[in-house]
């Protein structure tokens, strides 16, 4: 099942595209959204789950939580003043965030062995924290 809005109202915009698919591919959350005030959260339980956010404008906010093995979470950011929170819990996650414009915040967080983490930071007043606990666990932090 796939479910689709689209909502534009003055400068804003916001797209979601939601799929689930059989309980061992997961699900699949993709999100835009443009304009002022942006904030997002999500949680997904499970296997393989895939969470895409895209924000453009100001005051922008992601949150992503996952549960489980081999899930997705990348955040895409552009503007001023972003935030974006992952945490996932599991073996195999892989969470990226790139954020483009300034006063960036970043906040990483996986527990669990073979998980990966990358940042990608361009502007100024970049900040980013990354926490892994676990085994066989990579990160990588790019800040321009």
């Amino acid at each position: 099942m796939t479910l689709k809005t689209l909502l534009i109202a003055g400068t804003a915009a916001f797209a979601l595209t939601a799929s689930f698919a059989p309980a061992s591919a997961g699900s699949y959350l993709s999100l835009e959204r443009y304009g002022a005030g942006n904030t997002f959260g999500s949680a997904q339980h499970g296997q393989r789950n895939r969470l895409t956010i895209y924000q453009q404008g100001f005051r922008n906010n992601a949150l992503g939580a996952q549960t489980g093995a081999r899930n997705r979470v990348v955040i895409g950011q552009e503007g001023r003043w972003n935030r974006a929170d992952t945490t996932q819990y599991g073996r195999g996650n892989i969470a990226g965030v790139a954020q483009f414009g300034r006063g960036h915040t970043a906040i990483t967080t996986q527990d669990g062995n073979g998980n990966a983490i990358g940042v990608i930071q361009a502007g100024r007043g970049n900040h980013a924290n990354v926490t892994q606990i676990g085994r066989g666990n990579v990160s990588v932090i790019v800040q321009d």
